[in-house]
């Protein structure tokens, strides 16, 4: 699998954004990352797998990567 470099100023505006956001999400948050992911291209995952692993949602990006976009939704909906 290739690694992919982001950009400094995207990792940047995610470090913001999830300190803004108090280092959580709420599950339509969750949802929309989920679906930006499953359609995205591979520098949007990559970028949406660092925001998540800044706020230590290691297993949801985990399914992520695996493609388990249904089973991570069923999860979300239980928040």
């Amino acid at each position: 699998m290739e690694t992919i470099e982001l950009r400094e100023s995207d990792k940047r505006r995610a470090v913001n954004l999830n300190r803004k956001n108090g280092y959580g999400l709420d599950s339509k948050q969750m949802m929309r990352l989920i679906n930006n992911h499953k359609k995205g291209d591979a520098y949007k995952c990559a970028l949406i797998e660092f925001r998540l692993t800044d706020i230590n949602f290691h297993r949801e990006v985990e399914m992520l990567m695996n493609g388990k976009y249904d089973e991570l939704k069923e999860q979300v909906k239980q928040w």
